[in-house]
């Protein structure tokens, strides 16, 4: 049914406390093309994706390779940038299906459903994060300056995994000492 979807978001579901779902349409040629995700996951978050599950659908007509790319490109900018409490699980999947039944063809240098997927993937990766369990507070970590991407993403991680960072955020203690620590301690240039 056309509601299948919302009734699919509710039946993963475990320890969440809502269901997770997102959706974009997105113009191509002049033809609208549909994505839409569910997602599960509270607890074991962590990159790597964690302990979730992520169903994604276009009904726009993409290869199997371009798929892909994208799907992994975005996934190391969303899923594989959160976490929550640092453990993270065997149990993950993010899978994704194209039914071409829009005959919207996407080819791999199409930033309009490249944006789009990448809105979908932050929107459930952050509804994720806002399910967590034992979560209060939402925390984005922006890093710059950092020599590269991988030392960005290294000092990231530190900071946000932190127990430390993360009873100062908890009690609204704004310590910027304890974020200095956990660049310090990542390993990575600074």
């Amino acid at each position: 049914s056309v509601d299948g979807i919302e009734d699919a978001a509710q039946a993963i579901m475990t320890t969440d406390t809502f269901a997770k779902g997102a959706s974009a349409e997105v113009e191509i040629g002049g033809k609208l093309v549909e994505i839409a995700g569910i997602a599960k996951g509270s607890g074991m978050i962590a990159p790597d994706m964690a302990t979730m599950l992520v169903y994604i659908f276009t009904d726009a007509r993409v290869s199997r390779p371009v798929l892909q790319a994208m799907l992994s490109e975005l996934t190391d900018k969303t899923f594989n940038c959160m976490t929550v409490d640092s453990d993270t699980s065997t149990s993950d999947t993010l899978l994704m299906g194209a039914t071409g039944a829009s005959g919207v063809v996407v080819s791999a240098g199409d930033a309009a459903f490249r944006g789009a997927l990448h809105g979908v993937m932050q929107e459930l990766s952050h509804l994720v994060v806002k399910d967590g369990e034992g979560a209060t507070k939402f925390v984005e970590v922006s890093v710059t300056g950092a020599a590269n991407d991988t030392d960005a993403r290294t000092h990231a991680l530190a900071i946000a995994n932190s127990p430390l960072v993360k009873t100062a955020i908890a009690g609204e203690d704004p310590n910027w000492g304890r974020v200095v620590m956990a660049i310090g301690k990542s390993g990575a240039a600074a």
